[in-house]
């Protein structure tokens, strides 16, 4: 039940929150809730993922590309994530999460998050990449730029990412 409440409340953030532009970082800060923890009494390594979807959710809403891009056909994909666990939250314990998009290349969106206790220590970090996929696959960047009107990114890609993406690479055997 709180995971439909969390999207509802992004969904409605999304159209109601003031507008945000692709390149600025969107701040939150959230509760550990008992259905958000595990057998070891922490947070479960995979909400915080979720929560990461919620944040992509809510910023393509109030970035407006979100139903402009359905009404193309395009449906957003989640291609992998690179992610460090160094802290625990606790049941009911306050935490803050960032969320925003680090970089591009032809086809994929980088994004950036952290997760902070209320003491402001890192508890988790990383990146995970992302793309709108239409019928003949994924969308590139300039494509999505041109239709949606909006202004990429033009960061440089972080060293981090080059060696995730040379690792995967590894994994799926194209190295």
């Amino acid at each position: 039940m709180n995971l439909y409440i969390r999207l509802l409340l992004a969904i409605l953030r999304g159209f109601f929150k003031p507008p945000m532009a692709l390149t600025e970082t969107l701040q939150r800060t959230l509760r550990v809730w008992p259905n958000d923890i595990d057998i070891n009494k922490h947070m479960n390594n995979g909400r915080y993922m979720t929560i990461v979807d919620l944040f992509m959710l809510e910023l393509c809403l109030r970035a407006k590309i979100l139903i402009p891009a359905f009404k193309l056909g395009w449906k957003p994909m989640l291609g992998g994530n690179l992610v460090v666990y160094k802290k625990q939250l606790s049941m009911f314990e306050q935490y803050t999460a960032e969320f925003s998009i680090c970089c591009l290349d032809e086809s994929w969106t980088y994004f950036q998050y952290t997760f902070f206790n209320r003491a402001g220590e890192v508890v988790v970090t990383g990146y995970s990449k992302g793309a709108w996929v239409g019928r003949k696959g994924l969308v590139a960047n300039a494509v999505i730029a041109e239709k949606l009107k909006v202004e990429p990114t033009t960061a440089p890609m972080p060293e981090a990412i080059r060696k995730w993406l040379e690792a995967e690479a590894h994994v799926l055997g194209k190295a």
